[in-house]
């Protein structure tokens, strides 16, 4: 999904229409909550955390704040189809559309060929791919996410910087940017 269509993190939504045209490209979906979900346990977790990581957080899902607006526009599109206020022109998707210069395709080929050293069994060497491909494309934070989940333990710190740290770092506004309804 990252190199075809531009998704970096998760939640993120394309819409295509029945004629398979991308309607809306890559952007951050988030599905409403309902009232008393579980945010308030995360809350309660969060505000346990040290001030700086608060302050990262906080700065990481600040485009999070109005969660129905998405699942409203959705269903717009759902009900009106080819007249939905939400679709975009071809020109707007493209010019909304993730810029692909060379070092977003050189992210990928490292990214590929870390996560494909991983899974014939060499781990350890596909480190540097990962940290390459986030070093190519620093705000895809699935490559980062991933190069992080697929650390062993036992080999101490293998990257400079945990998930916090990094996005601190590259831009918090990075995370989850603002959704443009």
């Amino acid at each position: 999904m990252v190199e075809l269509f531009g998704m970096t993190n998760v939640p993120f939504a394309i819409w295509i229409d029945e004629g398979g045209t991308i309607v809306r490209p890559a952007e951050v979906a988030f599905a409403p909550r309902q009232p008393g979900s579980e945010d308030r346990d995360q809350s309660a977790l969060i505000a346990q955390l040290p001030e700086r990581q608060r302050k990262i957080i906080d700065g990481m899902t600040a485009n999070m704040r109005d969660t129905d607006q998405y699942a409203a526009a959705v269903r717009d599109w759902a009900q009106n189809g080819a007249d939905s206020r939400y679709l975009l022109s071809e020109n707007e998707v493209i010019e909304r559309s993730r810029p692909r210069p060379p070092e977003v395709g050189l992210a990928a080929a490292h990214f590929d060929l870390a996560q494909h050293l991983h899974r014939s069994g060499f781990p350890r060497d596909a480190v540097p791919h990962f940290q390459e491909a986030h070093r190519l494309d620093p705000t895809n934070w699935s490559y980062h996410r991933e190069a992080l989940s697929l650390v062993d333990p036992t080999w101490g710190q293998v990257y400079e910087r945990d998930m916090l740290s990094e996005v601190e770092a590259v831009g918090v506004e990075t995370f989850y940017p603002p959704l443009d309804m």
